[in-house]
């Protein structure tokens, strides 16, 4: 399935589900496996975030509030990957009674962080610093969209406080979120770096990377991972045979596998390679 057709059937199942403008949205925000990092960001938006508590009923919070109230919810925001088998009983729980279901951050989106290691690598660390008697509690991380049917991921590690505003406008205005339509080049140029692959020579996955992030990685001297998530029709064998020119092949997968270990579109490049 192409991008282009995903986004189209996620418009579709938006549309049919479109809250009531009437009445203030029940939303519910949840954490799985993370750093909550993501909505230690949300916490932050301070008085933005106040203004959005009058157009909204956030009625389950465990990290900002004490309010907890059961759904069902017009927006479930979730952040973290399930690792945990009560976890993913929650997640199909929230999506089943959740009318908008919205991936916070990496881990949620992509599996971020946890899911750099493949599960069979994990295994064999679990022997090394335990001992081959230990039995994890936990599976292999993988993105909410493993088990359930996602409309919108707000990406980054941690995400930007104002493609979370924009999200959250464009949902109470009754409009389909949408992706930038620029890769964090334009976030770079903007910012007035200098380009890491023509003009440094290093390795940088901005091309193909949905923009939005403001470079604030590349302009604190660190390359671009991709946490933004991968922009639509991006060109990545194209780019990998860039970065081959200017890293060694290990490097190169390092570079992505960071963030998107378990991106469709990494796996798909990956098979092909074989």
């Amino acid at each position: 399935m192409s991008a282009l057709t995903a986004r189209c059937l996620i418009m579709m199942r938006l549309k049919k589900t479109m809250i009531d403008k009437n009445k203030k949205p029940r939303v519910a925000i949840y954490d799985f496996t993370d750093c909550e990092g993501c909505e230690v960001k949300l916490v932050s938006l301070r008085e933005r975030l106040l203004a959005l508590e009058k157009k909204i009923d956030i009625v389950n919070w465990r990290l900002g509030q004490e309010r907890f109230e059961s759904g069902p919810y017009d927006i479930t925001i979730i952040e973290g990957t399930p690792i945990h088998h009560h976890e993913i009983s929650l997640l199909k729980e929230l999506r089943e009674n959740s009318k908008i279901l919205v991936a916070l951050g990496a881990c949620a989106a992509l599996a971020g962080i946890p899911g750099i290691m493949p599960e069979k690598d994990r295994k064999v660390w679990y022997e090394k610093i335990y001992s081959s008697q230990y039995h994890p509690a936990g599976v292999d991380a993988v993105p909410l969209s493993a088990y359930v049917d996602v409309d919108f991921a707000i990406h980054g590690c941690p995400v930007d406080e104002d493609e979370v505003v924009r999200v959250f406008e464009e949902l109470l205005a009754g409009k389909t979120p949408s992706y930038r339509g620029f890769s964090v080049c334009f976030d770079c140029k903007q910012a007035g770096n200098p380009c890491r692959i023509a003009e440094e020579k290093k390795p940088c996955l901005g091309p193909i990377t949905q923009g939005g992030c403001k470079a604030v990685c590349v302009s604190g001297g660190s390359p671009c991972y991709g946490c933004f998530g991968i922009r639509e029709e991006a060109n990545i064998p194209s780019l990998v045979k860039i970065l081959e020119k200017i890293a060694d092949p290990k490097t190169v997968e390092r570079y992505l596998t960071m963030f998107h270990n378990r991106t469709k579109e990494i796996l798909e490049l990956k098979v092909n390679e074989k």
